[in-house]
């Protein structure tokens, strides 16, 4: 009974020493995982504006025919089909992490995200008529509660429907990746291949020259190698990358292979290209272990359901 009971002692006393191993971060990657978002000083957060913003964001009586809702072309996933595609919805991004980027939007002139919601795509589409649009919000009750939540009293304004919107874009947030896990301490949290695919990622492919920090962005202006695009655009976040559908600023791919193989070449022959831009000599075990190293920058899901929309 003795020996038994000493056994018993023995394995609960390893148990514990498993259980309370202290995880420890890795300082030097540590710039790379998201830990919080900061809301400026002139629009604090409070959770009643982000369920206002939520609401909103999904009403399509913001736009100027009341036939479009910002969650009708910017999905956490991928743009919505059918939607007619402009110069700024080809295809629209996704607003996952967009509260991440250094400059929200490639106008150099639109610093903060707020910038983005007024004036750079909301002004073509929803805020046309700003005037009729506060009268129509004005008119539905329900919206009067929600604005009395959010700020202290009924008021509506166009300022005030883009500093909600606005609270609420800065909560879509990916973190929590299988990557995050790692770098905070949790060892078994990547498999070997993207342990190597990281090393890939960072030393043969040379990915990290524009993708970098939290967001994996350096929020910087690229051309991308692609036949026929002088324009440059924005280093895209790589989190979540492999749950999309289509891939680079125009949807051109339609697999994340393809656009590894597109980067491993150095782009097309002949497109104007970026100097951090060059052919990478790859294996395909190397361009596989990338891409499964790109799944561990899938964080928690992020669920977006509709919200009851007032009526009017």
């Amino acid at each position: 009974m003795k020996r038994i009971f000493f056994l018993i002692l023995f394995l609960i006393s390893i148990l514990g020493l498993i259980v309370c191993k202290e995880k420890k971060p890795i300082p030097e990657l540590e710039r790379f995982v998201v830990k919080s978002v900061i809301h400026p000083s002139n629009n604090p957060f409070n959770q009643e504006k982000v369920e206002l913003g939520k609401t909103l964001y999904f009403d399509s009586r913001l736009s100027f025919n009341q036939d479009v809702s910002c969650a009708s072309c910017h999905n956490t996933a991928s743009p919505s089909e059918g939607f007619p595609r402009t110069k700024i919805h080809n295809p629209a991004p996704s607003l996952t992490n967009v509260a991440l980027y250094k400059d929200v939007f490639k106008d150099p002139e639109a610093k903060e995200l707020e910038d983005l919601v007024k004036d750079k795509v909301h002004s073509k589409l929803l805020f046309q008529n700003e005037t009729k649009l506060i009268q129509r919000i004005s008119s539905i009750q329900g919206y009067k509660e929600l604005f009395e939540r959010a700020y202290g009293d009924p008021e509506i304004s166009g300022e005030r429907i883009v500093l909600a919107l606005s609270t609420f874009q800065r909560t879509i947030v990916s973190k929590n990746s299988s990557f995050d896990k790692f770098v905070m301490g949790e060892e078994t949290a990547l498999t070997p291949a993207q342990i190597r695919g990281w090393d890939v990622f960072q030393n043969k492919a040379k990915c990290i020259q524009c993708h970098q920090g939290p967001n994996f962005s350096d929020s910087e202006l690229h051309t991308t190698g692609l036949a026929g695009i002088k324009d440059k655009v924005r280093t895209p976040t790589l989190r979540d990358v492999t749950k999309k559908k289509t891939f680079m600023h125009n949807g051109i791919f339609g697999s994340i292979e393809d656009t590894v193989n597109h980067f491993a070449e150095g782009g097309h022959s002949k497109a104007v290209h970026d100097p951090m831009l060059r052919p990478a000599e790859l294996s395909d075990q190397d361009k596989k272990d990338l891409i499964e190293f790109l799944k561990a920058l899938e964080g928690e899901p992020i669920q977006l359901e509709i919200p009851s929309i007032p009526k009017a």
